[in-house]
């Protein structure tokens, strides 16, 4: 009964429009330009929660699929507002990438636009499956990236195997970075791997 009450509020919630989409800043500092945005769900209804307790509770209830997929539609509805060189930078777990749900829904748009954010606190049980689902996307232009590198499960051999564009350190590694020589350290070896 919990369970399909927390996905009967999880439905309520994607029909009265949640989650609304913020769009963060991604700059270029050397040029100083804005080169992307990366897109964070926010939802403003009753319970008020962040949104990793939306996502953990969609997952628990069996929707988090539909509710990643909202979500990610909610983002890309915004994508003729930005300039054409700027990208987005959208969330999604292992598992809906390997559901084959997200390749229709990014199909019809200019794939280097986007750059997939697969989260390293997602556990990944098959990488092989995970670089194949991954393939028909990257061949289009889809660019790759593992945000919050350092905080999650993955392992450096799952940052290798899926050959990313972009390693997205986690703020744990980044927090007083300027003062902290051990995170400076570790930030350059991981931006020189």
């Amino acid at each position: 009964r919990r369970r399909a009450r927390a996905s009967e509020g999880i439905s309520a919630a994607m029909a009265a429009g949640a989650p609304r989409i913020v769009y963060q800043p991604i700059y270029e500092i050397d040029a100083q330009t804005l080169v992307g945005v990366e897109c964070l769900s926010r939802f403003d209804i009753e319970p008020r929660r962040p949104p990793d307790k939306w996502f953990h509770e969609a997952r628990e209830a069996g929707v988090q699929l539909d509710l990643e997929l909202h979500a990610i539609r909610n983002a890309l509805a915004a994508i003729d507002a930005f300039p054409r060189e700027v990208y987005l930078g959208i969330n999604s777990s292992p598992e809906l990438i390997l559901s084959g749900r997200l390749a229709p829904l990014i199909a019809d748009l200019d794939s280097s636009r986007i750059v997939l954010e697969i989260t390293e606190h997602s556990t990944v049980t098959n990488d092989d499956a995970l670089i194949g689902a991954l393939q028909p996307m990257r061949e289009r232009g889809v660019r790759i990236a593992v945000d919050d590198a350092g905080a999650g499960y993955a392992s450096m051999r799952h940052i290798l195997n899926l050959k990313c564009d972009i390693i997205k350190l986690d703020m744990s590694l980044t927090r007083d970075i300027d003062t902290d020589l051990g995170r400076r350290a570790l930030a350059r070896g991981l931006i020189s791997f």
